[in-house]
Formats: structure tokens, C-alpha cells, sequence
């Protein structure tokens, strides 16, 4: 088995990674922590090892007569598991074959870190094949044994394509937009993935792999080799062996994740509201993952699924994990936290500890594993977590990281586990263990054991130092002559280099006089710096300058000292940060006096950051680097970028990816960004500028990880990502607001250039990856190709809605509704296949002052009968006739019986109806001295009350036909019954009640004159009664002019037309189709387009018609715009046409409704 071992020196933890094999398989925990550097390992011989007395190459011992005498035949060696020698003498643990993996090996390397890494363990020296870490892993169903090369530097596994090929009646290859990135930048050719069933020795897993053409043997990456216990991540402390058995008896402590004592209750503000967010987009190539992750914590406890109501719901996120890929899934709770009351349980501070370190030698510090994870929560607050997933909404059991209050729960839940232990203080999940002697710290240690597993706490053995005479914690160094600053607090002003010119002087200068006012002596100081700043001056820095420059750093640094403070609990926080192109700096403040001081140097990767990812990054490297001071306090942190004070209050989705990531690790800080101009705060733009040249990568391989499961899982294919990076390269706009987003935004619009000024609105949103530029997660198309993307998106015609909402999935542009609206606008295909337009708001009637004055009439057909309807708009008394035909003649005849009964109507309403279009018909109008006015064609609404009337009349016949009774007793009935509990159609009309069948008295018979005021009221109640709950769902459609190019609905399709000119009626229009033919359409059958009309729709002669075509017949016909536009009633009626062909088509005979 392959061993990784982790030595953290006490003073500065720093971390190598050191590859060994280990000797047995059965290592315990307390094995796992110790560690083994280079000089135990077996040198190699030289030449005069050969002049020593020659030993058995099996047994180790002088050279014995025959192989049979030698002791180690029929021995297995206790290192390789291989049988006929001893373990001192195996060839399998030779010095010049170690594998030595530093920590910058081991990460991901910042020029290229959007890739996933197939990376290669690097060697002390040259070694063969047959000497490297390798592996025979049974692979698939078959137990079909594979030699796999152990490759802690890969971030995944592999398998070449032509080994594939001999498995594949196992496993399909499925397709993956993954890109896999050699050590040199070269990309691999992957094929696909696959998942196989893997066993070596006891470890038996599904392991995904990815398939390359490649001749070079398969890959085991780190996670893997991991999992499968091949290799191990071993802490190497300076533990003794009676430490190392105090660590062997409580193994358990240090796997699984713990369980505290109790549950926690989180305690809302009874006023704040709750809030619920919807599901975000996971890209499919992490849902599967996501799956299984939740899948885990679920079986882990941690997580469950929520069935039932809940009143919040949190957003997801998810992260995906440097060097091994797993993803974590985190909650957004930025609006729950505002409505958590926190406890605020006090946070020890070492300044109240430090007495009872008096004398102490031995330290340990342990790291509490999945601390918060350790704290279960009670059911109604596990609801509270809630959050939304593809696959449903979980919640929560266990305490997530993020809730404001957790840091105080966690604190009050240690200190109740170690109350009352000797020599055992915790801040946090750091806890130290001391004692004067060995022996009373390895009493206290077990002591400590024993509590933690008795209560529930689990420990991490790769963040823990053992038995140390000097450890760093929080903020000082505990050693066996007391207590010492760190000196990481102070080295970034004591490491500060002097300055190359007079501008770093002048910069210098700046904090040195800014710290002043707390050491006056600090100006006699300096005295000799400033004289280089006299124009008279020349720049010659000498020794003098040196000694000045010197003195300056010991008075700022010294503690306790005029300027340096001790830190005071009780007393504000602050924290300043700065950034300059290539650092970055942070001091923290109490009273204005400082208390530490950080800065550290850019990476190449992080020197690409745009400027607000810089100063956000500035303020999670002074959180990180003061985390012992702000950690559990509320902090004010000064920055000079006023956008971060917005970015803070989005939404976590808005942001751009390294964005997100760093607002995630700043979750558990409770601070308030302050906007502070950059010479108020000159002591961390010094620090900025004038930075320690060591370059820490840590903290932004969790950010590049995040940009790389962006930029990795974009539905974008890999040809098409190198084109928008291309296009995106040649674009002046693009180019410009690369460069705008790398320098940063000028602080007003007005400052913005011209050509970027549109993006000001998302600035804080905007970075750039690769030489792409996105909007949170959303790539900005270069101008050449936006018309090409978003007829794409079109490309499934999906409509206009569907196809902004696919857009905004992936992309962003400015104004990009409005050309996805101008695309879908020109479509033939949409717009012939387009669904009806919205109703629009009702139009009523207007009511008639008197009876009969407005009369509306329509035909129908009932039991193969025609009939016709006339009905009063004032009394809703209508008239029923059998009618012999559905001529003009015999319309008529019925009407003049109804005029004769109840008097000539002033305007009479019907359809567009043959008989109602007929010369005869205007002819009466005339004679008969009666406006006639026709409805929309294919709009029976708009003649409501007509249809209303003959669906009751229908009514009345059915069931008076099933009841065998008289049909004529039910219509009276009708004409007595109160219309919307009023009065009844007959009142309402002849102002007296109709004699029925049923009994009444004489003074009931009466007549008795309704009173007009009252019937109009309650008639106008109910009309806005019925508009109101008709117009929720109806919008108004803009009006329509002259020669403006629309679609007219025709059997379901739109086809193309222009206006005319508007009918007499409102909302009705006149239009011209493509063939020439005119009709008359109601403006809900009619959509404005962007489309231009043909020279056919603007030539006045008509051409086809069919039987759809209707006009208004009326006494005071409209006037057409030329006399050829519109036919007469008789033409309408009459009019025939010849085909090219020689055929008559005549009009067909249809009742047009």
C-alpha cells in the first residue's frame, strides 16, 4: 500500500506530501500519525558499502552456503506480502525509488485551472517502470485483473481506449463534455465514461473512469487510491510512542462524524417573513453527482427528504471540491439569517486562557471534525433548512454551515463536553490539550479522548498536532518559555521591502504618517526617508536609508508598543483591506491602533482576477488571516470598491462564480462592508503595494475549482467555446469591457466608455474565464455571432417566452429580449402556427334609455328547423319564430311583425348572415327607417346577447320537448321569471305581469311603469360586476393603422394581410390578404407583425374571395378608401370569377356567423 504522510512542523504547519509504502495494512490510526522523513530512508550504498562483508540477498545475514540453509525460505516479508525473504532486505522500499509529491504538485496549477488535471507523481530520481506505484485491480464482473498506475496528481481516473475495448460488453460509453488537461496544457483525447466494478484486497466499489486514446497504462487518481485504501494521508507529528498508543486505544475518535449531546432549537423573529426560492439550475453533468451526494448524506444522516409544507425553503448550492471533484452541497441562507435571533454566546479569547498555560511544556491541538454536522437539530427547526434540489426539497437534520447562530451553538456545546477537564481549553472546534510534563499531558490527552467519546465528538487527524513543545494557535505561539506573538501577525510589515522609488516612498510614507499620531517618535524616525521625497533631492537610497527605513518597522511592529495594541475583546473590530495589481493587504484595527498586519503577493492565476474579485478577495484574506480575531464577532471591514456593498445584498446565483465561492467561505464571518476612500485607509494600501513576495495559493484553489465546474459544465460544445472565445478576442466592445472589468468601473456612469456603458447596470456581475466574459454563470456573446445563437435557440420554434427563458439559461446580452422578440416577430412558421391573441377587456353595451329601442336578432337551427331570435336590449324580452327559409324575404317578414307589435327599433343588431347583407334587406332598413349595424364575422361575442337568447330558447324547446309539454307555456314562464333578481323581461317591457297558468290576484296584474333610474342602476352593477371578473384575465391589444402589416386568423393559421382602414364599429378592421381579397375581422383575429407587405396586398383590384368574405350592411354604409376596394352587398352576394383554367367559381351559400 502506497502511504501519503502529512509533517506539520509546530511553528509553521508547513505541509509536504511524502509517498511510501506502508508496511502493513493493518495500520492503526495512531500509525497513520506518524511520520517519516527522507533520512530514514535507506541510503543508497556507495562504493564503499561493496568493501563491507557481503550479506544473503534474501535473509539480510552473511552469505551461508546453500539457498536451502537460508532462514528466509518459506518467510513472507512483512512489507510487499511476498514470499522467500525478509523485510529488511525488500527490494520494494529502496531510497532512490520514493515518490516525494510536494503541496504545489499536489494542487491544481493555477495557469490552466478550469481543466481537470491528469498530473504525474514526480520522482526523486530516475526509476523504472517496474520500481513506480503500481496496482492489479480486478476490474469488472469478470475480475478481469488491470495494472493501474497510482497517480496522486490525477484528479480522476483512467483507462486507455484500447483496454476499454476488451471490456466492453460490461459497460457502455456514455458521452461527456468533460476536458482533461495534461501537465504540460496538452488536452487528452477522451472518448467518453464509463463506471466498472473495481476490487483490491477487502476494498470492493463502482469507480468511474474516463475512456482516452492513449498508449500510456491506466490511472488510479488521488480520490481513488484514497478510497480504495491503496494510499493513505498520514499526519506526521513529533508524538511519542506513549502518545502514539493513547491514540491507537481511541481510534474511533478520530472516524465518522460525531453527535453531540441534545438537540438545538433555532429561534426565529416572530415578524419576519419566510421565504421561498425555486429550484436553481444544476448542469446535467453534476446532477447525477449531486444525486449521489445527497444520496450519502441522507444514509449519513445529515440530510432528509421533506414531503410536506414548509414555510422556508432555501436556495441550493453546490461546490465542487479542489483535487477530488466531490461536490458539497451548502444552503444560501442570507434571508434566513436575517431572521434568526442569535444567541450570542460568548467566544473565549486566549487572553483569558493564558493564565492557566503557566509552566505548560506539551501541547496538542485538536481539530473537531464536521463540527456543526455534530448538532442535531429539532424537527421544526430542521424544517427551517429546507432547500430546493432537481430531485425534490430536503432538509437538514444535522446543523448546516452558513446559519448565523451555529458558531455560538457550537461553542456552548464544547464547552459543556470538556467543563471541568484539567488541561483542556477549546475555541472553537481548535482544541488544546497542555501539561507541565509528558505524563500529565498524555493524562490529559486520554482525559480528553475519553470525554470525546463519550460525548459524541469525532476528531480530524489531519488537521491535529500531537504532543508538540510549541504549537500556533490562534493567533500565538504556545512554547516551553510562555507565550509569543505569531509572527505571520507582524512579518508583513517586518518582511516589507524597501522602497525602489520615490512613488513606493511616497506610499511608505503614507502609513507611516497615518501611525503617527500614536508614536510621535515615529516622525523623528522617518526624518531621513522624507528628504529623498525634496524635489531638490535625488533618489539614492543608502545605508542611512536603510537604518531609517528599519527603525520605522521595529517602532510599528514592537508589541506592546505605541502603535501595536494587544487585542481587547470588549473594544470594535476593524478590518481595512486593500488591493493592488499584485498583492494584496489587510490590517485590523481596534481604536484605530493596529493589531495585526497581513499582505501577500497575487498568483499568475490570481493576478487575472477582474478588480471587485480581487477586493473581495482581499476581504476573505484578512477574514482568513485574522480568523482567530473576527471569527464569532461582529466585524466593520473598509474597503475602497463601493460595488462590494451591493454584491453582498444578490442573490448568491447572480454572482460570478469565484464571487460565489468566496461569498461562501465568508458565511461564517458576521461583518458589514463599509465604503472607505483608498487614503482613509492607507496603511492596508501600503500593505498592498509593498507585499510579501511568498505566493499562497490556498485560498483560491476552492475559487478556480468553482470557475473550472462552471466553465467545465457549460452546454456549450468544446468547437464552439474556442469560436466565442475567438469572436470574443476580435470584438472592440468585448475587448473594451474585458479590460474595463479587469482595471475596474470608473466610480459614476458618466466616467464609463461610450461603448460599455450599457453593462453598467450588471458590472458587479460581470468576470471573465478564459477569455470568455460572463454574467454570473451566463456567457456574453461577442456581436458576430449573437444572430447565429439566437436563431439556434429558435431553431425548435418554441415561441417567444420559451425561447428568452432558454436564453437567459446560458447566455446574456444586453437588449436581448427585444432581439429574440424582433427574430420570433419575423418568423413564418411561428407566426402561422401562433395560439389565438388574449382576450381583450369587455366592451359592454351601452343601455338603451327605453324599451325596444336597441333590438338585436339572430337565426338558428333547432330539431332541423330554422328560427329566429329578436331580442330587447333593455327588458331581455325576446321574440321566437319558425322561420319557412333563412331568406332575406322571409327575415324580414318576421321582424315587421315584431315592429308592428311592440313599435319600429332605432338600431337593430345581427351577425353578417346572407340575409342580413342583401340589397332587400338595406331596401328595408330604409323604408322601415331603422339603423342597421353588423358585428365582427367569427365574433359572436360581440352580439352576446343574441347568443345568449337563442341558447335559451334552445333550452326551453329541449326540455319542454322531453317533458312532453307546451313549449310556448315555457317561453311565458321565461318572460315572467325577474332577470338578475330585479324585475322579469314582461315588467320590464310593457310594465305589467303576463297572465299565466299559475295563480295571481288582480292588483298583481296591474300595470305598474318600472322606474327607469332603478333599472338602470341595478343594470349597470351587474355590467361592471360581469366586467370585473372578465377582465382578470384580459389585456388590451395596441390599435392598428392604415397599411400596417398583420396576420389574420383563418382555420387556425395566421395569414399574412395589411389594414385598410377601421370599420365603423369599434375594434373591428378592414384588411387585404396576399390574394387580394378584403374582409372585415375584429381586432382579437388580427396580429401586428414586423413583417413588410407584399405589392399584392396595396393593389387596389380584388382578386379570390371565399365564402368568409363579409362587409357591414348598413343605411349609412362607411366609405371606402377607393371605390374598387370594397363590393356592394349585391356583388358580395353575387359576384363570380373565372379561373386561369376556364372554371366558374361562384360563392358558396353559408350562413357566414
Amino acid at each position: 500500500m502506497k502511504t501519503i504522510s502529512r509533517r506539520s512542523t509546530s511553528a509553521s504547519r508547513e505541509q509536504a506530501v511524502h509517498a511510501v509504502r506502508q508496511t502493513s495494512k493493518h495500520t492503526s490510526g495512531a500509525q497513520r500519525a506518524r511520520f517519516r522523513t527522507e533520512r530514514d530512508i535507506t541510503p543508497k550504498q556507495s562504493d564503499t558499502d561493496s568493501k563491507r562483508p557481503k550479506t544473503c540477498g534474501y535473509c539480510g545475514y552473511k552469505v551461508h552456503g546453500e539457498q536451502g540453509n537460508c532462514p528466509a525460505k518459506g518467510k513472507q516479508c512483512t512489507k510487499c506480502g511476498k514470499w522467500n525473504h525478509f523485510a529488511k532486505v525488500c527490494r520494494a522500499y529502496r531510497g532512490k525509488t520514493v515518490h516525494t509529491v510536494s503541496e504545489d504538485e499536489m494542487s491544481i496549477k493555477e495557469s490552466n485551472d478550469n481543466e481537470l488535471f491528469i498530473d504525474s507523481v514526480t520522482q526523486k530520481s530516475h526509476i523504472s517502470e517496474t520500481e513506480q506505484a503500481f496496482a492489479d485491480i480486478e476490474i469488472g464482473t469478470q475480475g478481469t485483473k488491470l495494472k493501474f498506475k497510482l497517480d496522486t496528481g490525477a484528479q480522476v481516473n483512467i483507462i486507455p481506449l484500447n483496454k476499454y475495448r476488451s471490456l466492453t460488453s460490461e459497460c457502455e460509453l456514455q458521452p461527456t463534455m468533460r476536458r482533461l488537461t495534461g501537465y504540460g496544457g496538452e488536452q487528452l483525447p477522451v472518448k467518453g465514461t464509463c463506471t466498472f466494478k473495481c476490487k483490491y484486497k477487502e476494498s470492493d466499489m463502482m469507480l468511474d473512469f474516463y475512456v482516452v486514446d492513449t498508449r500510456a497504462p491506466a490511472v488510479l487518481g488521488l480520490k481513488a487510491c484514497l478510497d480504495m485504501d491503496l494510499i493513505k494521508l498520514v499526519l506526521s507529528v513529533t508524538a511519542p510512542v506513549e502518545t502514539g498508543n493513547v491514540l491507537e486505544e481511541f481510534a474511533d475518535v478520530f472516524t465518522g462524524i460525531g453527535l453531540f449531546p441534545g438537540e438545538y432549537t433555532i429561534h426565529l423573529d416572530p415578524d419576519a417573513t419566510p421565504v421561498v426560492y425555486p429550484p436553481r439550475k444544476i448542469p446535467l453533468a453534476l446532477r447525477a453527482r449531486l444525486k449521489k451526494e445527497l444520496e450519502s448524506m441522507e444514509q449519513s444522516d445529515i440530510v432528509t427528504k421533506v414531503t410536506e409544507p414548509t414555510d422556508w425553503v432555501n436556495a441550493l448550492v453546490v461546490v465542487e471540491k479542489p483535487h477530488t471533484g466531490k461536490l458539497r452541497v451548502c444552503l444560501d441562507p442570507r434571508d434566513l439569517n436575517k431572521a434568526i435571533k442569535r444567541p450570542h454566546y460568548p467566544l473565549p479569547t486566549l487572553d483569558g486562557i493564558t493564565h492557566k498555560l503557566a509552566g505548560a511544556h506539551y501541547f496538542s491541538v485538536m481539530d473537531a471534525r464536521s463540527g456543526y454536522w455534530a448538532i442535531k437539530l429539532t424537527e421544526e427547526s430542521s424544517k427551517l433548512t429546507t432547500f430546493n434540489t432537481p430531485f425534490g426539497r430536503y432538509r437538514f437534520r444535522r446543523l448546516p454551515f452558513g446559519i448565523i447562530s451555529a458558531q455560538d451553538e457550537f461553542q456552548r456545546k464544547i464547552d459543556e463536553v470538556y467543563e471541568g477537564l484539567d488541561g483542556v481549553v477549546a475555541i472553537v472546534d481548535d482544541i488544546l490539550v497542555y501539561g507541565r510534563t509528558k505524563e500529565e499531558h498524555d493524562r490529559n490527552l486520554r482525559a480528553m479522548l475519553q470525554r470525546s467519546r463519550e460525548r459524541g465528538v469525532r476528531l480530524n487527524p489531519e488537521k491535529s498536532t500531537v504532543g508538540a513543545t510549541e504549537v500556533s494557535y490562534f493567533g500565538h505561539l504556545l512554547t516551553a518559555n510562555g507565550i509569543k506573538p505569531d509572527p505571520q501577525k507582524i512579518s508583513a510589515i517586518k518582511e516589507m521591502e524597501p522602497p525602489k522609488n520615490r512613488a513606493e516612498l511616497e506610499t511608505v510614507l503614507g502609513m507611516v504618517n497615518y501611525l503617527s499620531k500614536f508614536a510621535p517618535s515615529l516622525s523623528n524616525a522617518n526624518a531621513p526617508l522624507r528628504q529623498l521625497l525634496k524635489q531638490s533631492s535625488e533618489f539614492i537610497w543608502d545605508k542611512q536609508h536603510d537604518i531609517a527605513f528599519q527603525n520605522v518597522k521595529d517602532l510599528i511592529t514592537r508589541e506592546p508598543g505605541p502603535i501595536l495594541a494587544y487585542y481587547d475583546p470588549n473594544k470594535e473590530l476593524r478590518l481595512q483591506v486593500d488591493m493592488s495589481k499584485y498583492g494584496l493587504g489587510a490590517v485590523l484595527l481596534q481604536e484605530g491602533k493596529p493589531i495585526g498586519y497581513a499582505s501577500k503577493s497575487l498568483t499568475d492565476c490570481e493576478i487575472n482576477y477582474a478588480q471587485i474579485e480581487k477586493e473581495l478577495y482581499a476581504i476573505l484574506f484578512g477574514c482568513k488571516r485574522f480568523h482567530q480575531y473576527v471569527y464569532g464577532r461582529q466585524v466593520i471591514v473598509e474597503s475602497d470598491h463601493k460595488p462590494l456593498e451591493s454584491i453582498m445584498r444578490k442573490p448568491l446565483a447572480a454572482a460570478p462564480p469565484r464571487l460565489q465561492r468566496m461569498i461562501l467561505q465568508l458565511q461564517k464571518y458576521d461583518f458589514t462592508i463599509t465604503h472607505r476612500p483608498g487614503k482613509d485607509i492607507p496603511v492596508a494600501d501600503t500593505l498592498s503595494r509593498k507585499f510579501l513576495t511568498y505566493k499562497d495559493s490556498s485560498l483560491s484553489e476552492g475559487m478556480d475549482m468553482q470557475v473550472h465546474t462552471v466553465y467545465s459544465n457549460l452546454p456549450v460544445s468544446d468547437t464552439k467555446l474556442k469560436e466565442i472565445q475567438a469572436e470574443t478576442g476580435k470584438d472592440s466592445q468585448l475587448t473594451q469591457l474585458r479590460e474595463v472589468i479587469q482595471d475596474g468601473w470608473p466610480e459614476e456612469r458618466r466616467k464609463c466608455p461610450q461603448s460599455v456603458s450599457e453593462f453598467w447596470n450588471h458590472r458587479d456581475e460581470l468576470s471573465q474565464i478564459n477569455g470568455i466574459i460572463f454574467k454570473g454563470e451566463k456567457i456574453i456573446i461577442p456581436t458576430s455571432l449573437r444572430e447565429e445563437i439566437l436563431t439556434k435557440i429558435h431553431a425548435g420554434h418554441m415561441g417567444m417566452e420559451k425561447c428568452k427563458q432558454r436564453a437567459r439559461d446560458i447566455m446574456f446580452l444586453p437588449g436581448m429580449c427585444k432581439q429574440i422578440e424582433d427574430i420570433v416577430g419575423r418568423c413564418t412558421i411561428c407566426l402561422e402556427r401562433r395560439p389565438s391573441n388574449t382576450k381583450e377587456p369587455m366592451l359592454p353595451h351601452c343601455i338603451p334609455d327605453r324599451p325596444w329601442q336597441v333590438v338585436a336578432t339572430d337565426l338558428f337551427t333547432w330539431n332541423n328547423e330554422d328560427y329566429i331570435v329578436t331580442v330587447d336590449y333593455y327588458s331581455r324580452y325576446f321574440e321566437l319564430d319558425k322561420l319557412h327559409s333563412t331568406t332575406s324575404a322571409a327575415v324580414i317578414h318576421k321582424l315587421k311583425a315584431a315592429f308592428a307589435r311592440h313599435g319600429i327599433v332605432e338600431t337593430l343588431i345581427s351577425d353578417n348572415g346572407p340575409c342580413y347583407k342583401s340589397n332587400e334587406f338595406e331596401s328595408f332598413t330604409k323604408a322601415w327607417e331603422f339603423t342597421h349595424v353588423t358585428t365582427s364575422p367569427h365574433y359572436p361575442q360581440s352580439n352576446g346577447l343574441a347568443e345568449k337568447s337563442v341558447q335559451i330558447a334552445k333550452s326551453l324547446m329541449d326540455k319542454a320537448k322531453a317533458d312532453e309539454t307546451d313549449p310556448y307555456l315555457s317561453l311565458l314562464e321565461y318572460r315572467n321569471t325577474p332577470v338578475d333578481n330585479f324585475k322579469s323581461p314582461a315588467q320590464l317591457l310593457m310594465s305589467r305581469r303576463l297572465r299565466s297558468t299559475l295563480p295571481s290576484t288582480n292588483q298583481q296584474l296591474q300595470p305598474e311603469v318600472v322606474s327607469y333610474n332603478e333599472m338602470h342602476g341595478k343594470r349597470a352593477q351587474r355590467q361592471q360586476q360581469q366586467k370585473r371578473y372578465y377582465d382578470r384575465s384580459a389585456r388590451p391589444l395596441p390599435p392598428l393603422i392604415d397599411g400596417e402589416s398583420v396576420r389574420i386568423q383563418e382555420h387556425g393559421l395566421w395569414k399574412p394581410a395589411v389594414v385598410i382602414q377601421p370599420a365603423d364599429t369599434e375594434r373591428s378592421y378592414h384588411v387585404r390578404t396576399a390574394e387580394g381579397a378584403v374582409y372585415r375581422r375584429n381586432r382579437c383575429h388580427l396580429l401586428n407583425t414586423k413583417e413588410q407587405h407584399t405589392d399584392e396586398m396595396n393593389c387596389s383590384p380584388e382578386r379570390e374571395r371565399d365564402g368568409l368574405n363579409t362587409h357591414t350592411a348598413q343605411h349609412t354604409p362607411y366609405l371606402p378608401a377607393t371605390p374598387q376596394e370594397l363590393l356592394t352587398d349585391t356583388e358580395a352576394c353575387s359576384t363570380s370569377y373565372r379561373t386561369r383554367s376556364g372554371r366558374e367559381v361562384k360563392p358558396r351559400a353559408v350562413l357566414d356567423l
